[in-house]
């Protein structure tokens, strides 16, 4: 037999179609944060975070390609820390599986890997929206994929990495991806300071209403559906098991949403789109580690505690003073570590055992309490190792001349876009927003004064006057 022979000789073409289709799927997560992140921003700083999106997608791709890919995953690696640089530049790869007796080439294995730090890293750095500086936080990106994530993800999932080896669960990235992006989220955004105050950690949150909820529903749709592809490909195989994924993050990520809306409402008394997107994300979040672990009941069971105790945590930014206007921290952070807690109670070794080969004594479910402190050190771990490295990069990054995270008063009130950019939103789409914003405050205080019994019959002129301006907003339309 030849050597290629040797090499694809293991290989299943199912699997390897299938896991380049979900390749395809998670790229999309990227572009779809920036959507979604642009979504709540101010018009004036979306082209930014855009254009951020694009350039932290190429960037992370180029260092986990030279190195990163190498350091996250090396089956050599005797460290129980980090891999070494055996796979670095995919140099000796050919048509090779990462592990021997693969059923699939490394090359695909590294096309579908690569865009769990991209979508890591894309879901931190967007804290920079609306008063942070481009160029710096791709330096901050870069480095912080080698030494924030790469050390998570082979203590997750590399072969000798100390957390699969102490017994930790997590399926398809609960720590190296959630966490890990909402805390580092959070010590960014204390970092760079709040919005509108310039020189300052913390202060009041002023609250910012986005520029376009449609924006951000496009966002969080692609979002959604790439997630299937994300928790789904991390099995890298299709049988059994990948049934139960499917439907585990479909249960998760629609139970989620209701009950983070319903929350919404009782404390608000309003129905709200960006609540019914933040609560996907919160379900998205909490299956996450545990998709490949759980019955679809407890699927439901924990998403639903996991979106009531996000949003009722929402106001902590105001407390803290911390402007995390994405809501990452919350989001991803506290979803992420109340996901990864839960797993080591609902897991459930007969979920694990549909694929024909993984074996875990599940969690406390199956009788195995000491599963939960397992989950618990994983956490820890993880969240301790993120924020001390983070915060230490970006003190460093901000130190060097022409790298100063934040951007200055001037550039903030001008907007980034105009400041940094060559493309800012049309000047249309700008009166349209505006127009729009005061036509709809002005018939809202109308209406709560018709609640209230103030208004009995609105009269002849003020009605005219209404009709006026919305055919003049028809207009615009």
């Amino acid at each position: 037999m030849s050597s290629l022979e040797e090499q694809t000789s293991t290989f299943v073409a199912a699997d390897m179609v299938y896991i380049l289709f979900c390749s395809f799927g998670v790229f999309l997560i990227t572009p779809a944060i920036g959507l979604f992140y642009s979504g709540v921003l101010k018009r004036k700083n979306v082209v930014q975070v855009l254009f951020q999106t694009y350039m932290t997608t190429s960037n992370v791709v180029i260092m986990w390609y030279l190195i990163g890919y190498s350091l996250g995953n090396s089956p050599t690696s005797t460290s129980k820390l980090i891999g070494n640089l055996d796979n670095a530049a995919l140099h000796d790869e050919q048509a090779k599986p990462l592990l021997e007796g693969g059923n699939l080439p490394s090359t695909i294995n590294f096309c579908f890997n690569v865009f769990f730090p991209v979508a890591t890293v894309q879901i931190f750095v967007g804290a920079i929206g609306e008063r942070g500086r481009f160029l710096p936080s791709q330096v901050v990106a870069s480095i912080w994929t080698i030494v924030v994530y790469c050390p998570l993800a082979f203590w997750v999932w590399g072969a000798n990495g100390w957390l699969l080896n102490l017994g930790a669960l997590d399926f398809a990235g609960g720590g190296p991806v959630h966490i890990a992006s909402g805390v580092a989220s959070f010590c960014y955004s204390w970092f760079i300071g709040p919005r509108g105050k310039p020189g300052k950690r913390t202060g009041t949150v002023t609250p910012y209403r986005g520029h376009s909820s449609t924006t951000t529903f496009i966002g969080v749709t692609l979002i959604w559906a790439a997630w299937f592809c994300f928790n789904s490909g991390t099995l890298l195989s299709v049988n059994a098991r990948t049934g139960y994924i499917f439907l585990n993050t479909i249960l998760a990520s629609s139970f989620a949403s209701v009950a983070y809306v319903a929350t919404d409402k009782v404390l608000t008394g309003k129905y709200s789109m960006e609540a019914a997107c933040e609560g996907v994300i919160v379900g998205l979040v909490n299956i996450t580690p545990s998709c490949g672990f759980y019955w679809p009941w407890a699927a439901a069971v924990t998403s639903i505690i996991n979106a009531v105790i996000c949003r009722l945590l929402v106001p902590v930014n105001n407390i803290t003073g911390v402007d995390d206007y994405s809501k990452s921290g919350i989001i991803h952070g506290v979803g992420g570590i109340i996901g990864a807690t839960l797993t080591g109670i609902f897991a459930s070794k007969t979920v694990a055992s549909y694929d024909g080969v993984t074996e875990i004594d599940g969690g406390w479910i199956n009788g195995n309490f000491v599963q939960l402190g397992y989950q618990i050190a994983s956490w820890v771990s993880i969240v301790l190792w993120t924020a001390v490295f983070s915060l230490i990069i970006f003190f460093i990054v901000d130190k060097i001349p022409g790298l100063q995270l934040r951007a200055s008063a001037e550039a903030e009130e001008m907007g980034m876009d105009l400041y940094e950019m060559a493309e800012t939103v049309d000047e249309f789409g700008n009166n349209y927003n505006e127009l729009f914003t005061t036509y709809a405050s002005r018939l809202r205080e109308i209406a709560n004064q018709i609640d209230a019994g103030m208004i009995e019959v609105i009269d002849a002129d003020r009605t005219s006057s209404i009709e006026s301006q919305r055919v003049e907003y028809q207009k615009k339309v």
